[in-house]
């Protein structure tokens, strides 16, 4: 070898050295980057031209090294199952949320919930029985009677106002999903030509798999990573991003809670239905399609069994001037619910006209009694409906819950295997970036010792003392 080509061999190795410590300092002032993957100088030594001979005189490099690219480190797999468990993972989320908020609005078991307010309604029927010609008693058992309606008013505004809140959600997480799609098309756009053109492209790689993670995230959407580096991501079938192309997905259905069991909100392509069933989107679908319609319509049904009820045994008594009694409750839901006496001359408290009998004050008093409730109405009745609706909300809040947890726990696992993969550890870099110091020294010492040897081949050589 001659001390040129050693000159050329060491030269490379002070390039092939640089380039790694550049990507080690990279991956070490990413290391808290989201989404960045560690990168990695792949070597190859630098070897004699098949044709190069020692007759042929070809002028070629004779050994060295170069860094024939810089890998990004990424298995596909390991970030497709991450992608997938976040998506899961946010459907729970969102569902739980909107109904833990409907939860706390029925404040249930409690002193201000709605079954306080019914027993407090029957309670004052009771007192009304022990003095029917008390005019304050009556009056209290009107203003009980108002205040029960109150309540279901206030939970169905509460259940309504809740829906109102999942649909915005809804349609927000909607417009990030179309964002986040029309973004990573052209950043596949990109790829493609950054590979054409033999450009490096790791970092735009990063932020295509963060983006098809946001859209996992959103909408489910499950992502496949083509040959030419482009991402296609699919939404229960339905293309959402094919390469540089980005499809846009609507919001259509109610836009109240009383279309929702007829028109239920959902995703659209066009005309197809898009049925998602993860991200943070099913979550709000789950809610706005059945969760928060069927509450409502089953607050609906406690009301009016109130309202029969309570009628049923009114409208068989009499007022204090001989009038039959009419009905108390008026109305068709639990929005709707009103009472109807305006004072106490109107309740119809005895059993005949021109008696003085509180028993059919006391037999509404009675109520509070579920199986005089099961009687009357001949099925359940709004103490026992009103309990199911609750557990089975507080059942419901609480497996979401659990499976939140689990879900939870399946995220961190996936955190950690892509942190493995593909997280940067600060020892490992130090380590390497320490390595090719050396290597980088290393180098330089070839250059001045040929640069000595042929100093004094040059400029010694034949020289007397």
């Amino acid at each position: 070898m001659s001390g040129f080509s050693s000159l050329n061999t060491a030269v490379t190795g002070l390039a092939a050295a640089q380039r790694a410590m550049d990507v080690a300092g990279q991956n070490i002032v990413n290391a808290n980057t989201p989404g960045y993957s560690r990168q990695r100088a792949e070597l190859q030594e630098i070897g004699l031209p098949a044709t190069a001979t020692l007759f042929t005189g070809t002028g070629a490099s004779v050994g060295g090294v170069t860094v024939s690219g810089v890998t990004r480190i990424k298995d596909a797999f390991v970030e497709a199952a991450r992608a997938a468990a976040g998506g899961r993972q946010a459907a729970l989320s969102s569902q739980t949320d909107e109904l833990t908020g409907v939860q706390q609005q029925f404040a249930e078991p409690g002193d201000t919930g709605l079954q306080a307010s019914m027993d407090s309604f029957y309670s004052a029927w009771h007192d009304l029985a022990n003095n029917p010609t008390d005019v304050a008693a009556g009056s209290v058992v009107i203003q009980r009677g108002i205040a029960v309606t109150d309540q279901l008013h206030s939970l169905s505004n509460g259940i309504a106002g809740q829906w109102g809140i999942a649909r915005s959600a809804l349609a927000d997480v909607l417009s990030q999903a179309n964002q986040a799609a029309k973004d990573l098309a052209d950043v596949n756009a990109k790829i493609s030509a950054g590979l054409v053109a033999g450009r490096p492209v790791n970092e735009l790689e990063d932020q295509r798999d963060t983006l098809a993670r946001s859209l996992a995230t959103l909408v489910g959407g499950s992502a496949s990573i083509g040959s030419d580096g482009q991402v296609s991501v699919t939404v229960s079938g339905v293309a959402l991003v094919s390469g540089s192309t980005a499809q846009q997905f609507t919001l259509a259905g109610a836009t109240t809670i009383g279309a929702a069991g007829t028109d239920p909100p959902r995703l659209m392509w066009g005309t197809t239905v898009v049925p998602v069933d993860s991200g943070s989107a099913a979550g709000y679908l789950a809610v706005l399609g059945s969760d928060l319609p069927s509450l409502s319509a089953r607050l609906d049904t406690v009301a009016t069994s109130l309202r029969d009820m309570v009628n049923a045994v009114h409208q068989t008594g009499f007022q204090a001037d001989g009038t039959p009694g009419g009905v108390f409750f008026d109305g068709t839901d639990a929005q709707s619910l009103t009472v109807v006496p305006t004072s106490p001359g109107q309740l119809a408290v005895t059993p005949a006209a021109g008696t003085v009998d509180g028993s059919i004050a006391l037999q509404i008093g009675d109520l509070s009694d579920e199986m005089a409730q099961q009687t009357q109405l001949g099925g359940t009745g709004p103490t026992a409906q009103w309990r199911d609706l609750t557990t089975m909300l507080g059942v419901k809040v609480q497996s979401l819950q659990n499976a939140g947890k689990v879900q939870d726990s399946v995220v961190a696992a996936a955190d950690a295997a892509v942190e493995t993969d593909s997280g940067v550890n600060l020892d490992e870099e130090m380590t390497t970036l320490l390595q090719f110091q050396r290597s980088y020294q290393a180098s330089a010492r070839v250059v001045t010792t040929v640069d000595s040897i042929l100093d004094t081949l040059i400029n010694h050589t034949g020289l007397t003392a």
